[in-house]
C-alpha cells in the first residue's frame, strides 16, 4: 500500500518562504505538494493570480488533497513512504483543520510549519502582489490566534 509518512501544513504570509523551505527540506521525488497557487497555473505553465477566484483555488486544492490520501489509501500496490505537503498560508487554525482532520482521520502524523516572517520582509518577496496592509493584518491574525497546543507546530524563522 502506498503509504503517507506524514502531511506537513505550511503556514506563514505570503513571501515569507514557504515554498522555498519545501524545496529545502523535502525529498522532491518523495513529496507531494498541494497549493491554492496550482489553480493559477495555465496550461502553457503560466502562472497568472486572480484574487477574485481564491476560494475557488483553496477549494480545489482541498479537493485534490482529499482525492490523493483516498487513493493512496485505498492502493495496495507496495511503494515507498510519500509525504504530503499543503503549501498554502493557512493563517487561521480554521484553515489547516480540514487538512490536519483528514489526515488524523487516516493516523497519518500532521507537522505544521510556521515559517516566521517580518511583514516589510514578506512584502518586498511576496509573488502575489498583496498589499502590504494585508499582509500585516494576515500577521496580526497569527500572531492573535495561536493554534491549539495540542497540534505539533514548528516554527521556523524566514530563511532557515
Amino acid at each position: 500500500m502506498g503509504r503517507v509518512r506524514e502531511v506537513i501544513i505550511t503556514s506563514g504570509i505570503p513571501g515569507a518562504g514557504k515554498s522555498t523551505w519545501i524545496r529545502k527540506n523535502t525529498n522532491p521525488y518523495m513529496t507531494e505538494v498541494f497549493s491554492a497557487d496550482t489553480y493559477f497555473f495555465n496550461s502553457n505553465g503560466r502562472y497568472h493570480f486572480d484574487p477574485s477566484k481564491l476560494g475557488e483555488a483553496h477549494s480545489s486544492c482541498l479537493k485534490n488533497y482529499t482525492i490523493r490520501l483516498l487513493q493512496l489509501h485505498n492502493d495496495s500496490r507496495p511503494s515507498g513512504d510519500i509525504t504530503l505537503v499543503v503549501d498554502n498560508t493557512n493563517t487561521s487554525a480554521w484553515e489547516i483543520a480540514p487538512y490536519y482532520s483528514l489526515a488524523q482521520a487516516f493516523n497519518i502524523p500532521v507537522r505544521i510549519v510556521r515559517i516566521i516572517a517580518k511583514p516589510e520582509t514578506a512584502f518586498s518577496r511576496n509573488i502575489h502582489g498583496v498589499e502590504k496592509e494585508k499582509i500585516q493584518k494576515m500577521a496580526d491574525r497569527i500572531e492573535a490566534n495561536p493554534l491549539p497546543p495540542f497540534w505539533n507546530v514548528v516554527e521556523v524563522p524566514a530563511g532557515e
